[in-house]
This record gives C-alpha cells, sequence and structure tokens, in this order.
C-alpha cells in the first residue's frame, strides 16, 4: 500500500514538473547581472513616444483622418532606413449605419545577408489607441520600438529577411475579428505561401516599477513563481510545441540582452491576457507567434484611461526591451 502511494506521488511530481517547465519555459541561461552599452538609444524612443502622443493624439477607428497621418509619419521613418517601405490598405465596414472605412498597415522590410531558410521573421505593434486616448504606453511605447529597430536594421543589417509592420485596428470594436490589420497581414502571407520563422508581437513595453506587489495575476497562485514586483518583461504564446520553442529561444537571448529580468508563459488562450494582441491572428494560420509585453492591466490602472501619458513610462528599461528583440533578429 504504502509503495503504491509513494508511486502516485512520484508520477504527481513528475507531471506537476512537466507542466511547470511547459508553462514557464525555466532554462539554463543566466541573467547577465550588469547593465551594458545597448545599441537602442532611450533618448529615440522617448522622442518618438512624445511626437507621436503631441501630434496624432487620438487615434481612435472613426478617426481615420488622425489614423492616415500617424501612417504617414510612421512610413516617412521607415523610409529613412528601408528601400522597400509600403502600405496595406484594407476596407471594413463596422455598423450599418455607417460609410466603409479605408485602414493601412505600414510595412519595411530588410533583406537579410544569408540565404535563410526557416524563412522570414515578422515584428510589429499596432499604432490605433482605445477611446480617443493619447495611449502613450498602449501602444505607442511599440511603434516607438519598431522605429528605433529599423534604424538599427539599416546599420546592422540581419542574417535573414525581416519584415517590420505598424498595424491599424487591433483595438476594439475590431479586436477577436477578421478586421483587425494583423488579421490581413497573417492572411496575406499565407495567401501568398510566405514561409515565417517568426512572429514577435510588441503591446506595451514600457511600464515597469519596483513597487512592492506592483504586479498582478490572472490567478493568485502565479506569484509564487512569477515577481511580485512589476519590474520585468513578458514573453507570452499559446500552448504549441512551436510556440513553446520559440518563446524558450527568445528568453534566452533576452536573458543575454541586458540586466532586465524576463519571465515567460506558454499557456491555453482561455487564461486572460495569453491571446490579448495581434500575434492571435498569426496562430490562426499556423505561424509561430509571441507577444512581447509589460503586461499591461496586471500592472498598471492607466491603462484604456487618459493616464496613459509619456511621463509614466519608464525609457531605459523599455530601451533594454527593444535591445532583445533587436538581438533576436540580429
Amino acid at each position: 500500500m504504502k509503495e503504491n502511494i509513494y508511486i502516485i506521488l512520484i508520477d504527481l511530481a513528475i507531471f506537476v514538473l512537466i507542466v511547470w517547465f511547459m508553462l514557464t519555459q525555466p532554462i539554463f541561461t543566466s541573467q547577465i547581472s550588469k547593465g551594458k552599452e545597448l545599441e537602442v538609444k532611450a533618448e529615440n524612443l522617448k522622442k518618438h513616444v512624445y511626437t507621436i502622443v503631441e501630434q496624432f493624439n487620438d487615434r481612435i477607428y472613426t478617426n481615420t483622418q488622425m489614423l492616415d497621418k500617424t501612417a504617414s509619419y510612421i512610413y516617412n521613418e521607415f523610409q529613412k532606413y528601408s528601400s522597400d517601405v509600403s502600405y496595406q490598405s484594407f476596407e471594413v465596414k463596422d455598423f450599418l449605419d455607417e460609410p466603409i472605412r479605408t485602414y493601412k498597415n505600414v510595412i519595411a522590410n530588410f533583406k537579410g545577408s544569408n540565404s535563410c531558410k526557416d524563412g522570414l521573421t515578422v515584428i510589429g505593434g499596432h499604432y490605433d489607441t482605445f477611446g480617443g486616448h493619447a495611449g502613450a504606453n498602449d501602444n505607442t511605447s511599440a511603434i516607438a520600438g519598431l522605429l528605433e529597430l529599423v534604424r538599427l536594421l539599416k546599420k546592422h543589417p540581419p542574417s535573414c529577411d525581416v519584415q517590420v509592420v505598424a498595424y491599424s485596428l487591433e483595438e476594439p470594436p475590431f479586436f477577436r475579428t477578421q478586421n483587425m490589420g494583423s488579421f490581413h497581414h497573417a492572411k496575406y502571407l499565407y495567401d501568398h505561401k510566405v514561409k515565417v520563422s517568426k512572429v514577435i508581437v510588441l503591446d506595451m513595453i514600457g511600464y515597469f516599477s519596483d513597487e512592492k506587489n506592483s504586479q498582478n495575476y490572472p490567478f493568485p497562485f502565479m506569484d509564487i513563481y512569477y515577481p511580485k514586483e512589476a519590474n520585468f518583461i513578458s514573453i507570452v504564446s499559446n500552448f504549441s510545441w512551436k510556440n513553446i520553442a520559440l518563446t524558450r529561444d527568445i528568453k534566452g537571448v533576452f536573458k543575454q540582452s541586458s540586466n532586465l529580468p524576463v519571465y515567460s508563459m506558454n499557456a491555453f488562450s482561455f487564461i486572460p491576457g495569453i491571446d490579448f494582441s495581434d500575434h492571435q491572428n498569426y496562430w490562426k494560420f499556423n505561424y509561430p507567434a509571441v507577444l512581447i509585453s509589460d503586461t499591461a492591466f496586471y500592472r498598471s490602472d492607466n491603462y484604456h484611461t487618459p493616464k496613459d501619458r509619456p511621463e509614466i513610462l519608464d525609457y531605459e528599461r523599455m530601451a533594454k526591451v527593444v535591445e532583445g528583440v533587436f538581438r533576436v533578429v540580429d
């Protein structure tokens, strides 16, 4: 009887260990302990955030004029560093009594220096905002990251082909619909049989706090493993094998790119937050995709409010996030 109990307990412990391993992606790569000089410049990120918020402060879906101006700004910045920049336009009719509107994704391509068999790397983030708010963190922080990233890709050409995409229409009322800009982009790649090695979506990468208990989670027990302080960046994806492998690879690069703590989770989409951005649309076409985020409303009550202003962002730590992305594609 005792032997049977021991066997059951051992089996249970092994099961828990396997689940924990698949959920949290522990890796043996050590985090570098000291800060180092980064290619990414925090002052560039700050300049882009303030410029976009001050010049294009209302990027709600109904304000297509402001969205077009924002897209033009992104396009012009992309053109400074890439010779292959384009719009992907798509039409949306949201409600019966409203007109058909045209929206734009902005795309910059960088040719790889090697002939990579794995396929294209896509890095994206949305530029629309919720409710007419300035959206400094959600999601101007990611757009600033993309603009700094294209500068570095010009300076340091990637080994494999990279496509940087600024999406329109991530926010409600189009979230989780086929009207999202990222859905149109993912479908285009699929329809044209483009091979994609990985997709990295940035959504809210600029808010951090060292205060105790500043970080929350969907379930209370998660703070047993994950930090109680909002001082880290997260890498999130679903429970597929290819995304588990991708998460591990990116996490390892991030740990060696800076001293910013990085945590990850691969889980089923019913856990709130796992599919809360543009990366979900690439899963629909069987492309490996992850979300890089500061965890949004799990650490900040500025989310989707007028308080989401440029002065609340930590540009130094934000630079370390973008540095990690750059090192993944470098």
